[in-house]
């Protein structure tokens, strides 16, 4: 099923934020994550995973509005693809090389960020309320966010290219309506354009009238 066109003009415009997130979670990771450790790489203390598990709540906070519509989102781009590079012209091989590489790896992203999400909220339902099943969904969300850590810096990597897309297919979409209207343009100015009508001409000077006809003069 496809996407209403303002749903999926609100997910397009989100996505370069979305995706700036999950790899600035990355980013921030990275410039803490060796003063948690020792000299050996291991971590000193509870600070470690305190900080991990910040980084992979904070990646899936940005990924997890996308998993609703990501597959019908998909779904476009991958018609779209086909549709940018069926030309006549040479093809371009490292951009369709890299957009198919792309789509694969966010169609991955997207699936398992969904199978992720659908396994908490399934234990979800279960758990008892009271202070021990706020403690076990507590850590359950850990999990969830651990486990779809790839997920989320698969898709962060990966999502621009649905934008490039769109925006590639709206150029060319662009680029037609000009020539059609170009042309429908020159073919007005043909059909309306005056057609000279030759002048009557009279009999040429020394040339006598035709039969039956007479010159008045006054």
């Amino acid at each position: 099923m496809s996407l209403d066109p303002t749903t999926r003009e609100s997910l397009l415009a989100a996505l370069p934020e979305a995706a700036e997130r999950g790899r600035k979670a990355l980013e921030d990771w990275d410039a803490v994550s060796d003063s948690l450790c020792d000299e050996n790489h291991e971590p000193l203390d509870e600070r470690y995973d305190v900080r991990q598990h910040q980084r992979d709540a904070e990646a899936w906070a940005a990924f997890e509005s996308f998993l609703d519509h990501g597959p019908e989102l998909l779904a476009q781009a991958e018609t779209d693809f086909r549709a940018l590079h069926q030309s006549d012209g040479p093809p371009d091989w490292e951009a369709i090389a890299r957009r198919r590489h792309q789509l694969a790896e966010l169609r991955h992203a997207v699936e398992g960020g969904r199978a992720e999400r659908a396994a908490w909220e399934g234990a979800n339902e279960v758990i008892l309320p009271g202070p021990e099943g706020d403690e076990l969904r507590r850590r359950m969300e850990i999990s969830r966010n651990a486990e779809g850590w790839h997920y989320t810096i698969t898709f962060a990597d990966h999502a621009d290219v649905l934008v490039e897309i769109d925006q590639a297919i709206r150029q060319r979409a662009d680029s037609g309506d000009a020539r059609t209207a170009q042309a429908n343009a020159a073919r007005a100015r043909s059909t309306t354009a005056p057609v000279a009508t030759p002048l009557s001409e009279g009999p040429a000077p020394g040339v006598p009238s035709p039969p039956g006809r007479t010159h008045r003069t006054r």
